[in-house]
């Protein structure tokens, strides 16, 4: 009962060219390696390290200058678009001025985390790239409230230095210092420009999320020191 069906569809085949059944079978083979090749990354191993400015927005943004600093970061890659990172950031920011309403009286804001993000690479082959980040952290927040207690005397003479001389510098006495650690969540964007093999530039930047405690004030209603963040990083990814 099969016969009547083989005998045609092999007829069939023999009609095709050979270099039509050779062209097709490279053509898969070729789709085969280039999926390959966009899957597999050429090495696993992620580095970057990186500076630049940091903005307070909302309620940190009315107490906070802009600030600055450096971040660091090591990460694998599971395929040639998709990795993940571990993360350092530090960064410091001044009290506004209009915030402590006092004489002589400054303030100092530093943050620290720690993240695990997700990279995305949008254009991983590309000379120019583009990639997607984000992922949960923990933050830690401190700030410290000082003011001038006067000056001191502070003489310095090395005689190889051709130098000696007696300075007067100010004294700046703490007069509290509060932190705290929380849970947070940050997503952005970067650019990166190819320098040299797998040596790139990157500019990104990163909105930060950070749920702060709960406090309750003088008259009675409470608020959470939650906190947001956007730094500008930019320098070389690995």
């Amino acid at each position: 009962m099969r016969l009547p069906i083989l005998v045609p569809l092999a007829l069939l085949a023999l009609t095709v060219p050979p270099g039509a059944r050779a062209q097709s079978t490279s053509e898969f083979d070729t789709a085969t390696v280039a999926y390959g090749e966009d899957v597999s990354p050429e090495r696993h191993f992620m580095f970057n390290v990186g500076g630049g400015i940091s903005f307070p927005l909302s309620d940190a943004g009315d107490r906070f200058e802009m600030g600055g600093g450096f971040q660091v970061g090591v990460g694998f890659q599971f395929m040639r678009r998709l990795g993940v990172t571990a993360e350092y950031l530090y960064t410091a920011y001044d009290v506004k001025s209009d915030v402590l309403d006092a004489t002589s009286v400054e303030g100092d804001h530093y943050m620290q985390y720690g993240t695990l993000n997700a990279v995305v690479n949008l254009l991983p082959r590309s000379p120019l790239g583009i990639y997607l980040i984000g992922g949960p952290g923990l933050y830690y927040r401190k700030v410290e409230v000082s003011q001038f207690a006067g000056t001191a005397v502070v003489p310095y003479c090395d005689p190889w230095l051709y130098y000696c001389t007696t300075s007067v510098v100010p004294v700046s006495e703490v007069l509290g210092s509060r932190s705290s650690t929380d849970f947070g969540l940050n997503a952005g964007a970067g650019i990166t420009f190819s320098l040299y093999g797998d040596l790139r530039f990157y500019l990104e930047g990163r909105y930060h999320y950070i749920f702060g405690p709960e406090f309750t004030g003088a008259d009675g209603n409470s608020r959470n020191a939650n906190g947001q963040y956007v730094p500008l990083m930019f320098g070389l990814r690995y």
